[in-house]
């Protein structure tokens, strides 16, 4: 009986669409159990952070670069949460222009009913060759999609250079500026 990563047979090496399809199934079922107590994706992966986070990560700026997002997108995020009665602004005792953000006892509360848990759940399901295989694979994947990401973001920053150059005649200083 074929699996749904279409591995046919033990020992066989399953193929990588299939694979990379029964991933992309996994995704969506995850984000769509993101969407529950109101909340949505970016806010569950904030209420995460700012529950693990040390203290001197507890900042917006520190937030948006852990998640890889704008500084504005990241306060958009965290305005929500507030408004939400989730999340806490506290100004510096030492330094009133600094501004901690921590969860509030219902933001911590709500946590219990992260929907990330049924993703844990299910992994926790798997033996332990099974969760070690998964874990390094799944690491491997990250990895190199982030590579293939950075090798992209690199070339394309070179041809808009390169046409830049071509149409500014000689003026490369004034584009780079």
């Amino acid at each position: 009986m074929k699996s749904i990563s279409g591995k046919k047979e033990l020992g066989r090496r399953p193929n990588a669409r299939a694979t990379a399809e029964v991933m992309a199934q996994v995704l969506r079922t995850t984000a769509n159990l993101a969407f529950t107590e109101g909340l949505n994706p970016a806010q569950w992966a904030a209420l995460r952070y700012f529950s693990q986070a040390n203290a001197t990560a507890c900042s917006v700026v520190a937030f948006a670069r852990h998640h890889g997002t704008t500084k504005g997108t990241a306060s958009q995020t965290i305005a929500a949460l507030q408004k939400k009665g989730l999340l806490d602004r506290q100004r510096s005792e030492t330094d009133r222009r600094s501004i901690s953000l921590a969860l509030t006892d219902r933001g911590r509360s709500i946590l219990t009913h992260d929907p990330l848990n049924e993703v844990a759940a299910a992994i926790a399901s798997l033996s332990d060759p099974e969760h070690d295989a998964l874990a390094d694979g799944l690491d491997h994947v990250l990895r190199t999609l982030m590579v293939r990401r950075a090798l992209r973001s690199d070339d394309q920053a070179g041809e808009m250079g390169g046409d830049l150059d071509d149409s500014e005649g000689g003026e490369e200083g004034a584009a780079a500026d």
